[in-house]
């Protein structure tokens, strides 16, 4: 019995999910054994050292405490920013969860203050901003603002790009064991074409004549295609300096400024001042109540450990929306790695098929 990979998830299928799961799992762990047992040496030399490195006191150890605080800063929006491109289509949106609201929060405090207030206790380790009691009188400006969060947009689209890979990798060694993916089958195989169906096929034909171009035009305008340009990448043989030197320069450079800058126009002072005005004028019962209350979400938004203010609603909503955002994206690449792994299996039954008739007509 040949399963539809499409109709099958973790709900209707427990079971057969579980089985499929456990076996990827199974074979996980296999190959990294297979991998630590062929590099020991080298891995035991390496863990040995940075064990002496970062447990032996030392004048070496405020060092290693700065170094060990910039790697986790930057695999956290490294790792953001794969969360958010993985996954063909169910990415972690941890723009919307984290970047978006970490620009936003850099830009009602700098608006407040008429600087960037120094982030406590580092930048590295960012968890609120200093008091500025005195908010300078020259209004700052808004590339001052862009420059300060530079760094972490920059982080998290890089990560974005590195999250388009896995798809590039699959399609290129799909293609080398001369196997088409689902998607290429369905670009092979459209009869009545959607709009979504013709700029599939023009996005297979743009690639095939304009590699790099093409890809970086896709990734620097948000849009739903560009899971399916690293797979038609992969499967036309691009070579990876193009594709990642392209989505490289498109999702870290031109994409993610983009939403910088929107982001932080979005919520500079003017704009929100227009917003509540519009809002109270609308609704004359909130006229004064929700200005005070954002003002005071603000103050708590810049100083979230301190003892006099009560936990922000806003934190509290937004924590219950990224619980729900996380159980969805595990939930949506466990279901796409079953569904994977079936189609897989279906294909590899129709081969040895095929191999058995060629067999039997030989025979005969």
């Amino acid at each position: 019995m040949v399963l539809e990979p499409n109709t099958v998830n973790i709900f209707n299928s427990p079971v057969l999910s579980l089985h499929i799961l456990g076996k990827l799992g199974g074979r996980l762990l296999l190959k990294c054994l297979n991998y630590f047992f062929k590099n020991s040496i080298l891995i035991m030399s390496c863990t040995s050292f940075l064990f002496s490195i970062y447990f032996i006191p030392g004048l070496h150890q405020p060092y290693v405490a700065h170094v060990q605080e910039v790697f986790i800063f930057i695999l956290w929006w490294i790792g953001l920013g794969v969360l958010s491109s993985i996954g063909l289509g169910t990415g972690l949106h941890t723009f919307i969860l984290y970047l978006g609201p970490h620009i936003a929060k850099v830009t009602l405090v700098a608006y407040q203050c008429n600087y960037i207030p120094a982030m406590i206790p580092s930048r590295w380790n960012y968890q609120s901003f200093e008091d500025c009691p005195n908010p300078k009188s020259e209004e700052i400006s808004f590339w001052a603002i862009l420059l300060s969060v530079q760094l972490e947009s920059f982080l998290w689209g890089f990560g974005t790009a590195l999250g388009e890979l896995p798809p590039y990798f699959l399609a290129k060694a799909a293609r080398a064991a001369n196997v088409k993916s689902e998607e290429i089958e369905e670009l092979e195989h459209l009869n009545k074409k959607s709009f979504m169906d013709r700029a599939k096929e023009f996005m297979a034909r743009s690639l095939k004549r304009h590699g790099f171009i093409t890809i970086l035009i896709c990734a620097s305008i948000p849009n739903p295609l560009f899971d399916l340009a690293g797979i038609l990448c992969g499967h036309f043989g691009v070579s990876l300096l193009v594709f990642l030197g392209a989505t490289i320069i498109g999702k870290a450079f031109i994409k993610v400024h983009i939403q910088l800058i929107f982001t932080i126009f979005l919520f500079s002072k003017n704009h929100i001042k227009s917003v509540l005005a519009f809002i109270e004028s609308a609704i004359p019962a909130l006229k004064g109540n929700l200005s005070n209350w954002l003002e005071a979400q603000q103050k708590v938004l810049r100083d979230p450990t301190s003892q006099n203010h009560s936990r922000p609603l806003i934190n509290m909503i937004w924590e219950i929306i990224i619980i729900l955002m996380f159980a969805f994206f595990l939930v949506s690449i466990l279901n796409s790695l079953i569904r994977s792994e079936i189609s897989s299996n279906n294909q590899k039954r129709e081969i040895k098929r095929s191999q058995i008739k060629i067999s039997l007509k030989h025979i005969s």
